[in-house]
């Protein structure tokens, strides 16, 4: 394995499965909610548990992954649990009733909680330090990737003869590739070695969160919370002010958006600090998001979805980076579940929340407060890491350059 070399068989490995994953779950994002109503006769609200209990698994199985993976091996702990996500694609065929169907969305949400952050660690495993972020920035543009194609593919199996089959056939699929993908890998990838402690230790908080972790996770939180509040309400909001054709051409620039910035903020970072990159991210994030709250015409949505996504995608990208910074080797899967479970936390509370403020004070009068909220990031960010990055880049220069 190449010292400087990001681009490695076991990077490229899991920076597929994550991107085949993250197809999945979109596609099923857009196609299980009206499968549900029709199949089942249920109301919408009952439809749509099956989107929201995939979420609802996703947060637990995070929360307890970090801690497997850190007693027992992220490459064990990826392998069975892509084994029983295979088990549970296979379980959609059987899902006679509305209750089996949640029952195997819950598990298979778990399954892609474990799946999602043992890929995360064992990618970070894979990255020479001295090129962590310009790693993250690559493994995280395989989620745009998905998120791109995911809903594509849905809305075009919707209008196939038995689309809903074929979405099944196609899961159970991806899961059974992912496995191929990683029996032909992991004799590639070392095992992290971690002390002997770390076996014998009875159940702690610390087996599920990584203090270190916490101050950018919850960072991150506050940013999973404002962006819901764009990504649950786009089309609502769009009609209220008169924009619903232009709504339309969202997604396309928030993905536009990603894969033109993040193959050198990355890059940026790992060379002067994460300062260069989030202090920018999270001006253009609440500043998008003021404009967005007073937009009437189009110019003026298309600059804020610009904005909004251009600062909430590249920030990601150094938060992670920071999130696992100070983390020991064998405690990289807890600190990418910290991070991971309170965005999760953070996106999932956002739209209740939200809805509450709407119904109260209105559309506008949200997005105004979530702009302050975003604005209300930078004195935090600089507080617990801003003033202190240009140091900690410099002790890091006499850091080995590879993880292992």
């Amino acid at each position: 394995m190449s010292t400087y070399k990001v681009w490695t068989r076991e990077f490229t490995s899991m920076t597929i499965i994550n991107s085949m994953f993250t197809i999945i779950f979109f596609l099923f994002i857009v196609t299980i909610t009206p499968y549900a109503k029709e199949q089942f006769h249920v109301s919408i609200s009952t439809a749509g548990l099956a989107a929201s209990v995939f979420v609802i698994g996703t947060l637990f199985g995070r929360i307890l992954a970090g801690g497997w993976i850190t007693a027992y091996g992220a490459m064990k702990v990826l392998e069975l649990s892509l084994l029983f996500f295979i088990i549970t694609s296979a379980c959609y065929f059987l899902s006679f009733t509305i209750e089996l169907l949640l029952a195997v969305r819950i598990l298979q949400g778990f399954t892609t909680g474990v799946i999602s952050t043992a890929t995360g660690t064992v990618s970070m495993q894979a990255i020479p330090l001295s090129r962590r972020a310009e790693g993250i920035a690559y493994y995280s543009f395989s989620a745009v990737i998905g998120a791109a194609v995911g809903p594509f593919l849905g809305i075009f199996f919707l209008s196939l003869q038995g689309g809903y089959q074929w979405i099944f056939v196609i899961n159970l699929m991806i899961g059974i590739i992912s496995y191929t993908i990683l029996l032909m890998t992991k004799k590639h990838i070392p095992s992290i070695p971690k002390p002997a402690s770390v076996q014998r230790s009875r159940f702690s908080w610390n087996h599920i969160i990584e203090v270190q972790a916490i101050p950018i996770s919850l960072i991150a939180l506050l940013f999973g919370f404002c962006f819901s509040s764009v990504t649950s309400y786009l089309v609502t909001y769009s009609e209220h002010i008169h924009l619903v054709k232009i709504a339309s051409y969202y997604f396309f620039i928030h993905s536009v958006c990603i894969i033109c910035t993040r193959f050198f903020t990355g890059k940026w970072i790992d060379a002067k600090g994460a300062n260069i990159v989030l202090y920018p991210c999270l001006l253009l994030f609440s500043g998008g998001l003021l404009l967005y709250s007073q937009a009437t015409v189009a110019w003026m949505f298309l600059l804020a979805a610009a904005c909004m996504s251009t600062g909430f995608g590249n920030f990601n990208t150094g938060a992670q980076t920071l999130a696992v910074r100070f983390s020991e080797p064998h405690r990289l899967g807890i600190a990418t579940a910290t991070y991971f479970m309170c965005m999760d936390i953070g996106t999932g509370l956002g739209p209740y929340v939200h809805g509450l403020i709407i119904e109260q004070l209105g559309y506008r009068p949200l997005y105004l407060i979530v702009s302050m909220v975003g604005m209300c990031c930078l004195p935090l960010y600089y507080y617990c890491y801003g003033r202190k990055e240009k140091a900690t880049l410099q002790a890091q220069q006499n850091v080995p350059t590879h993880p292992s």
